[in-house]
């Protein structure tokens, strides 16, 4: 075959193929009409997980912590009067020893000044075999510090050692009870610390000037010195002491009968009360004659005692009461008021003084616990010069507002739970629990008292509190002191009482005063700026004549 003819055939069977092809696609159905295109939705998602609840979000419910009662109290008394108190607590392999003298700051009679002295001069003059250094260096040699204290109703003297060391520590308590040096150049050097620190605190120490005047005016007696008038001495009544003083009041106060010595940790009741004869039944002395603590007077009329603070920016502001005894039943429902008006930061004065007047730096209210008396009742704030008057207004406002309506059901929940369940911290330590037991001897309580006060605060309610605030907390006539800058704030504080203005650097005696005047506003004016120097002309030099000897310049002085 030739190639001719197998071209043909190949073009040929190409032409048929298509033609078949057109013929299919002519056959075939025509295509759909475009349909608009369908927007895609997307699938429902989940809802992500809830996050665990926070525990912490909500607070506790409130209740009544878990009761931890106070440790029991061993009692014992040696045949020379000398009274040992002993806490058992072994947790660990410590001792804390406290032996304490019921006799004070109030003690001072005709000498103020001479307990603290004397009760450091125990310490610090030397006792027995060793003087002022080696006492110090053999309290350091036990791993401890001999420390002493001074309070109202008490003078103590502190201890703390390890289980082994119960002796020796005892050995150092009883040299300074019953052998002390009172080496007279230790006297000197205490008596000038002493006197350096009031005379600092008349000049620096608002709240130190002011107290002194506070306790003068709430003791008051119309013919005699109350004990508790005194809240420290001052410098001209230091200057008086001598260390003949210092040896009268040993004599006379540091005897085994006005002494209970407390011994509190890793000790059985068996072991200290030999301890303690061993090292202190030797030692005589009865007790003091009791001091006379009449009842102190209220006073007739409002006055704004004013101590005087020359150009102070801030100003200390008191008012002050007295209230019931401290062994007084009420003194629950008392202690309850005193946190609901001031007893931290969500009591009213904080909330009201400082938060919303914004008219203090610092300010609450407190109860005093002297053992023979009734007890202070102190609203204080701390404010600038210029809001003197505003900052006593608001705490008078606040102190009538505590005895004039009824406490909210949450102030007396709030305030009932704190007093309770923050006496278990009180006795977390075992100084705390030692201190604690030193309490119940200087106030006279029983040694139940802290467990039956917390049933009593826990039991509280609205009538309970408000009737303790309607008796002790209208005062009629309050103790107003005031510390600050009396050019600028004399004035304003005139609007509540007459001004009684005191000079603090010159034995607080009373001097100028000014006459109530209702109309005068209570914020001071703005301090006056000092007026300038008066400008001073320059001067020339002359130029010396010639040959004229010239002067040398004169040498810098020496820095020291």
């Amino acid at each position: 075959m030739s190639s001719l003819s197998l071209s043909f055939r190949s073009v040929t069977r190409q032409v048929s193929l298509g033609a078949l092809f057109v013929a299919a696609a002519a056959c075939a159905s025509p295509p759909p009409p475009a349909q608009a295109p369908v927007a895609k939705v997307a699938p429902p998602v989940a809802p992500p997980a809830a996050p665990p609840a926070d525990p912490l979000a909500t607070p506790p419910p409130a209740g009544v912590a878990a009761d931890k009662p106070f440790p029991s109290i061993s009692h014992s008394k040696l045949d020379n009067g000398l009274e040992l108190r002993v806490v058992t607590r072994k947790n660990y392999p410590i001792i804390e020893l406290r032996l304490v003298l019921f006799s004070g700051v109030a003690s001072d009679g005709a000498e103020p000044g001479v307990a603290s002295i004397a009760g450091e001069l125990l310490k610090a003059g030397g006792a027995g075999q060793w003087n002022a250094a080696d006492l110090a260096e053999r309290a350091e040699s036990l791993g401890a510090s001999l420390s002493v204290s001074t309070e109202r109703d008490s003078t103590r003297i502190s201890i703390a050692v390890t289980t082994a060391d119960l002796d020796a520590a005892l050995d150092l308590l009883g040299a300074v009870a019953q052998k002390p040096r009172f080496a007279p150049v230790e006297f000197d050097k205490l008596k000038q610390r002493e006197l350096e620190r009031v005379r600092n605190a008349a000049k620096a120490s608002a709240g130190w000037a002011s107290s002194m005047v506070l306790y003068r005016e709430l003791f008051d007696l119309p013919t005699a010195v109350h004990p508790y008038s005194h809240y420290d001495a001052k410098p001209s009544e230091l200057d008086k002491l001598t260390l003949a003083s210092c040896k009268r009041w040993y004599q006379t106060n540091v005897t085994p009968k006005n002494a209970t010595l407390v011994i509190a940790g890793d000790v059985d009741p068996e072991t200290a009360e030999a301890a303690t004869k061993r090292v202190f039944s030797g030692w005589k002395g009865e007790k003091p004659n009791g001091q006379v603590f009449n009842a102190p007077v209220p006073p007739e009329q409002r006055i704004v005692w004013l101590v005087d603070r020359p150009h102070a920016a801030q100003s200390q502001v008191y008012v002050a009461g007295l209230g019931p005894e401290r062994a007084s039943p009420v003194w629950p429902a008392l202690a309850a008021t005193n946190q609901i008006l001031g007893g931290g930061v969500a009591g009213r004065l904080f909330l009201d003084v400082r938060e919303k007047r914004s008219l203090a730096y610092g300010t609450s209210s407190s109860l005093e616990e002297p053992a023979h008396s009734p007890v202070p009742i102190v609203l204080s704030a701390g404010t600038q010069t210029a809001k003197t008057g505003l900052a006593l207004q608001a705490l008078l406002d606040n102190l009538d507002k505590i005895s004039s309506a009824p406490p909210t059901d949450a102030e007396v929940g709030m305030a009932s739970r704190y007093l309770s369940d923050s006496f278990l911290f009180r006795i977390e330590t075992l100084a705390a629990v030692a201190d604690l037991t030193v309490k119940l001897a200087v106030l006279g309580l029983p040694d139940d008292y802290f467990d039956d006060y917390r049933h009593a605060v826990r039991k509280l309610d609205n009538a309970a509190v408000f009737d303790a605030a309607q008796r002790y907390f209208k005062l009629k006539n309050p103790i107003m002191v005031v510390a600050g800058d009396a050019a600028r704030i004399a004035l304003p504080l005139s609007h509540f009482a007459k001004v009684v203005i005191i000079d603090p650097q010159h034995d607080f005696q009373p001097g100028k005063e000014l006459p109530m005047d209702v109309n005068q506003a209570l914020e001071a004016a703005p301090e006056a700026p000092a007026p300038a120097a008066p400008a001073t002309p320059p001067t020339t030099a002359k130029k010396p004549a010639a040959g004229a000897a010239v002067a040398p310049a004169a040498a810098p002085a020496k820095k020291k």
